[in-house]
C-alpha cells in the first residue's frame, strides 16, 4: 500500500492545530504525568534536533472524527553506515487507542514514518509496538546488553533490582575479584598520561574526536558537537547529566556522560553515552570506575551495543546482564523499501554502536 493510501486512512504529520486533541490522547494513553505532555520536552525533541526536517516535526497522527486515535513519533538523525551517511530516524512512542488496534492504524503510522527516511530504527518498544513492527517486516536485532560493574558488592546486592541472577554472577566471579578488578587499568591509564576532566558543556573538540573514533564502528549515529550539544546541553534534563573528557595533554581521547540513579536510596552511576579513540575505551571506563568508587556509588552500569566493548568491559570486571532486566531493550531496524542493500549491514547487531543516548531510551527509567 502506498503512502497516499495510508494518508487516505487519516494519517498526517502533526500541526499546531492538533495540540489539544493530541494532548487529550496522550493524557489518556501515556498517563497524566507522562513526559510526552511536557511542553519543553516536546519543543526540544521535535523542533530542535540537528537533523530536523523542513516539513515539520517527525510526529504523525491518525485521526477519526477529529480525534487522535494513534501516533508515531520519530527522531531524525545521521547514521554512518560504512563510509556513508544515511538519513535515519528513531521510531518512538507508537501508541494506538485500544479500540483501534488490529484495524490498520499502527501499520499506517509506522509505514508513513518509515517512508520519510532511508532507515528506521526502534529501541525499547512496548510489546504491542514490537508485534506491529514485526508484522511490518522489521528486522529483530535482539536486546541491547547491560553491563554492570559492582563497586560495593554487599550494598549492591542488598538493593539491586536484578534479583538472584546478579547474586549468582557475583558468586561466580568472586567478591574479592570484583573489588580489585580494573584498579590496575586505572593505574595504567594514568601512567599513559590520561586524566579525567569534568566539563560544563561540550565544545568543538568533540568534532575531532568523532572524526578519529567513528571509522572503527560500522554503524553508528553521528556524535559530533551539534548532536551532543542538543542531546545533553540543550535538553530540559541537562542538569541531570555530568560530562567528562578523558584527556592526554590537550587531546580529547574520549568523552563519557554520566548520571546518578538510586536503587532504594543507594547511588548507582549510569553511563548514558561514551565515545573513545581506538585503544582508549578501557582507560575511559577504568577512570569512570575509579570516580564511582571515590564518590561512594554501589555500582556503575552501561547499557550499550558495541561488540568492541564486550571483552574490555569483561576484563575490567563488568558483568553482562542479558536476562532478568525489568525493561529489556529490544532493538529493531527497517531499511526503506528503496534501500534493500542496507539490510545486510544494519541487520547484524555486531555492526552497531548504541547507547541510551540513542532514541529516547535515556528519557525513561535510566538504570532499570
Amino acid at each position: 500500500m502506498s503512502v497516499i493510501d495510508w494518508k487516505q486512512r487519516g494519517v498526517a504529520r502533526y500541526e499546531p492545530g492538533d495540540h489539544a486533541s493530541l494532548e487529550a490522547f496522550q493524557r489518556a494513553h501515556f498517563g497524566a504525568e507522562a513526559i510526552q505532555l511536557c511542553p519543553d520536552h516536546f519543543h526540544w525533541l521535535f523542533e530542535e534536533p540537528p537533523e530536523r526536517e523542513h516539513e515539520g516535526p517527525q510526529l504523525w497522527l491518525c485521526k477519526r472524527n477529529g480525534a487522535v486515535v494513534g501516533q508515531q513519533g520519530g527522531i531524525p538523525f545521521a547514521l554512518k553506515v560504512g563510509e556513508r551517511n544515511r538519513r535515519a530516524s528513531w521510531a518512538i512512542d507508537l501508541m494506538v487507542a485500544p479500540e483501534w488496534r488490529l484495524r490498520g492504524v499502527g501499520p499506517a503510522l509506522s509505514e508513513t514514518h518509515s517512508a520519510a527516511s532511508d532507515l528506521s530504527v526502534s529501541l525499547s518498544m512496548t510489546e504491542a509496538a514490537y508485534k506491529s513492527y514485526k508484522r511490518g517486516g522489521w528486522l529483530d536485532l535482539g536486546n541491547v546488553p547491560t553491563y554492570l560493574r559492582v563497586i560495593d558488592p554487599l550494598r549492591c546486592l542488598r538493593v539491586s533490582p536484578y534479583g538472584g541472577g546478579l547474586a549468582k554472577l557475583v558468586a561466580r566471579v568472586g567478591k574479592p575479584a570484583l573489588a580489585s578488578a580494573s584498579m590496575g587499568y586505572g593505574l595504567s591509564a594514568k601512567l599513559l598520561g590520561a586524566r579525567l576532566v569534568e566539563i560544563d558543556r561540550f565544545d568543538y573538540r568533540v568534532d575531532d574526536l568523532w572524526e578519529a573514533a567513528s571509522p572503527q564502528h560500522s554503524v553508528i549515529a553521528r556524535r559530533d558537537w551539534a548532536f551532543l550539544n542538543w542531546r545533553f546541553d540543550l535538553s530540559p534534563q541537562a542538569d541531570r547529566f555530568r560530562r567528562f573528557y578523558v584527556m592526554r595533554g590537550e587531546t580529547v581521547l574520549a568523552y563519557v556522560v554520566l548520571r546518578v540513579d538510586h536503587w532504594k536510596g543507594e547511588p548507582v552511576g549510569v553511563v548514558c553515552d561514551y565515545l573513545a579513540r581506538p585503544g582508549w575505551l578501557m582507560a575511559a571506563f577504568s577512570l569512570m570506575t575509579e570516580l564511582a568508587r571515590r564518590e561512594g556509588m554501589v555500582a556503575l552500569m552501561c547499557r550499550t551495543l558495541n561488540a568492541q566493548a564486550a571483552r574490555p568491559l569483561s576484563m575490567m570486571g563488568f558483568l553482562c546482564l542479558k536476562n532478568g532486566l525489568r525493561t529489556p531493550t529490544r532493538m529493531m531496524v527497517r531499511p526503506a523499501l528503496d534501500q534493500p542493500e542496507l539490510a545486510g549491514t544494519v541487520g547484524d547487531p555486531k555492526n552497531w554502536f548504541v547507547t541510551i543516548a540513542d532514541s529516547d531510551m535515556g528519557f525513561k527509567g535510566l538504570g532499570e
